[in-house]
């Protein structure tokens, strides 16, 4: 008699979990299965409200948890932002939890720095350890500096940071720096042209007429789901007519694939099409607010359509029409990215005068200017030292000649991220690491105290709904730790209390104890408990404080320019763009991620080159081939893609690839190679000037639906 073993998988969790490895000894869950558990019911599902950690853009979440193991991640349908949807990165979320790569517990370098040689120790060992350096440090008035390193300016790590700053008291010739990383943060926000500090909110689901200046709504531009709910209903014909889209962007990203008009414009020239479309409305008298200042008018006849029409390859007839339309609609509204030019501010000074001139701010449809100050639910608890970005400490660093004598670093990769400062990173006498996986920096530790993920972790933020509401959402744990990890917030305050000593006394002792006193001093939240308001995941309500008014500003239109000069040498302008699913390199160690065919181009599990079909021709390329793209930096090799929605000036790459740790990550090329981060606190550039030529050598290129390696996570 024939006899088959069937295995049955049922749902995400048994897939994730199972690809991953992180099964566990299930014979150790037979008992409880039989004996009643005080916390679940067997075969029953569990859902749990928290929040998604894998962007900034503050989406609230539900996991589905089964005997205490997490097994499907949703969006939560009672947050405001997201409205129970939710994109490809937040639903791989349990990869981090399961990743087979994650550090399983705290570790001592015991060989040479980058070598990778580590010992397990305990946790008392660990924070031991770092509070005798720290001590060490102070003790002996080194009049170098110590720096601590998290990826956000906000929450729970931020909070225990600055009172561990506080509780430091460092020697009189020593000094903290809490910095964040702040890489993925755009200055499009940038509210100074709206009178406001705080960031404003565009209204694209009420918009008729919308023009985005390489602004990708749809892939990673702020809250692309937020946004991408936005679009529907701007493209929706219920009730209203269907909006007109316009997109100005050198390549033909998703976002403007979707648009009505897409207009390939030369790449850093989006401000100067910004500028030309105003000086239309000024000079043909289409302006809805006649408030705005007299003088632009004479200045905006430098920008006139007929005069920049070359600089950015679109006709001047073209340029006249949509500024013609954007004019006349009822609802008209601009968007932009500041990454494309070094100046990016007054790029988008630029691109937000458009919305003054035609009437649209504070108006549905428009810029919607925020009634409340920018709110933060910790702001209460303590903690008076400033956080400045990584970019500002290493402006600060070079122009004062400072050392630093400790760093540490928490969910921040800066050899990776920032290549410039690869070298001096290597050349701190000590690093203390917090991530919860190895990286680049963490590689080069002398101590590790791996961090819990996000879904086993307290946290709190808020994020702005309307002019009035923000909505504060509390990150819970869904599950018990997997592995010896601790979450940074709770080290931080215990080391805090290590090297406070008697003089020392935390407001509180654990992360989950702030969170809760954050929830209890909302204002206005009637009868919600923090426990209710943790059930939920989200509280909605109106601060009180309001926004402080800035001085009215002028519009530094003089300082615009097209992008970095070409010259023979370097012919071409590379754009880079951040990965619709890998971000700029964060979850580039999930398989589920990398997996996901670009929407554009349909490949995956690497990186690749795009350059338009007229381009490659005179180069000799082949779609496939192989590579080499050079900067005045330094040099990657990559396959080719040939393109035909790209410049035949410009050439394309996605950031996210290129790691050196992390089975999954390993593999493709890092692209800030080529443009190793120009220090400069007001933007992010995302263009250089290159070369490419054909060398010999395979690249790998793997599309969907055609060949894929049997063990794609092995890198070939």
């Amino acid at each position: 008699m024939n006899r088959r073993k069937f295995i049955i998988l049922t749902g995400v969790g048994a897939t994730s979990a199972g690809v991953l490895g992180a099964c566990g000894h299930p014979e150790e869950k037979l008992i409880p299965a039989l004996i009643p558990d005080e916390e679940y019911v067997p075969g029953v599902d569990y859902w749990k409200a928290s929040a998604c950690a894998l962007c900034d853009a503050g989406c609230g979440i539900i996991v589905r948890t089964r005997e205490h193991r997490a097994n499907k991640i949703e969006g939560n349908p009672d947050h405001p932002v997201n409205r129970g949807a939710l994109c490809a990165r937040g639903q791989a979320g349990l990869q981090l939890l399961y990743n087979p790569d994650r550090i399983r517990g705290p570790m001592r370098r015991t060989g040479e720095r980058g070598a990778g040689e580590f010992e397990e120790i305990t946790w008392d060992e660990a924070i031991r350890a770092l509070a005798d350096k720290l001590r060490e440090i102070r003790m002996h008035g080194i009049p170098e500096n110590i720096v601590f390193a998290t990826k956000s300016s906000h929450g729970a790590t931020a909070l225990a940071a600055r009172l561990f700053a506080s509780a430091f008291k460092p020697a009189m010739r020593g000094n903290m720096h809490l910095v964040s990383e702040g890489l993925n943060r755009d200055a499009e926000s940038e509210p100074d042209i709206y009178n406001r500090f705080v960031a404003p909110i565009f209204d694209i689901a009420n918009a008729t007429y919308l023009i985005s200046f390489g602004a990708r709504f749809l892939e990673t531009w702020h809250s692309p789901v937020r946004y991408s709910l936005a679009y529907g209903e701007f493209r929706s014909a219920k009730g209203k007519p269907r909006g007109k889209f316009v997109h100005v962007e050198p390549r033909m990203s998703l976002t403007a694939a979707n648009a009505d008009e897409w207009l390939p414009a030369q790449t850093g020239t989006e401000g100067l099409m910004a500028l030309a479309i105003a000086q239309v409305i000024i000079r043909e008298g289409l302006r809805k607010d006649a408030s705005q200042p007299e003088f632009l008018s004479e200045t905006l006849e430098n920008y006139a359509p007929e005069k920049i029409a070359d600089k950015a390859d679109i006709p001047a007839e073209r340029i006249i029409r949509i500024a013609r339309e954007f004019a006349a609609a009822e609802r008209p509204l601009a968007i932009g990215s500041s990454r494309l030019v070094a100046r990016g501010r007054d790029n988008m000074t630029a691109i937000n005068y458009l919305n003054l001139l035609v009437g649209n701010v504070g108006k549905p449809g428009g810029v919607v200017l925020p009634a409340v100050a920018d709110f933060d639910p910790l702001e209460k608890l303590g903690g008076s030292y400033r956080m400045s970005s990584y970019q500002e400490y290493l402006l600060t660093r070079e122009a004062t000649g400072e050392g630093c004598s400790a760093l540490l670093i928490h969910q921040s990769n800066p050899v990776y991220t920032i290549p410039r400062a690869a070298d001096e990173i290597r050349k701190i006498p000590f690093i203390a690491s917090f991530s919860s996986s190895m990286d680049e920096t963490t590689a080069l530790a002398d101590l590790i105290l791996p961090d819990h993920t996000s879904l086993e972790s307290w946290d709190i933020s808020a994020t702005l709904v309307d002019e009035k509401r923000v909505a504060v959402t509390v990150n819970r744990p869904v599950v018990k730790p997997e592995l010896n990890t601790r979450q940074t917030a709770d080290v931080l305050i215990a080391i805090s209390r290590e090297i406070g000593g008697a003089d020392f006394s935390p407001p509180f002792e654990s992360a989950e104890e702030m969170v809760r006193k954050a929830l209890e001093q909302l204002p206005g939240r009637g009868e919600e408990t923090a426990d209710s308001i943790i059930e939920k995941g989200v509280w909605t309500g109106e601060p009180t404080s309001k926004p402080e008014p800035l001085k009215p500003t002028l519009f530094p239109f003089s300082l615009l320019s097209t992008s970095e000069a070409s010259g023979d040498d370097y012919p071409l302008t590379l754009l880079a763009y951040e990965h619709a699913a890998l971000g700029t390199g964060e979850q580039a160690n999930l398989p589920l991620l990398q997996e996901l065919p670009d929407p554009m181009t349909s490949v995956m599990w690497g990186s690749w080159v795009e350059i338009n079909p007229k381009t490659a021709s005179s180069l000799g390329i082949a779609d496939g081939d192989t590579v080499e793209i050079s900067s005045p930096h330094g040099s990657v090799r990559a396959p080719a893609v040939l393109y035909p929605a790209i410049r035949p000036d410009t050439i394309a790459m996605p950031y996210g690839q290129g790691h050196m740790s992390g089975r999954y990550a390993k593999r493709g090329v890092n692209v800030i190679e080529l443009n190793p981060y120009l220090i400069n606190p007001e933007s992010r550039p995302d263009t250089v000037q290159v070369k490419i030529a054909k060398v010999a050598g395979d690249a790998r290129l793997i599309r969907f639906g055609t060949m894929l390696p049997e063990h794609p996570e092995v890198k070939r």
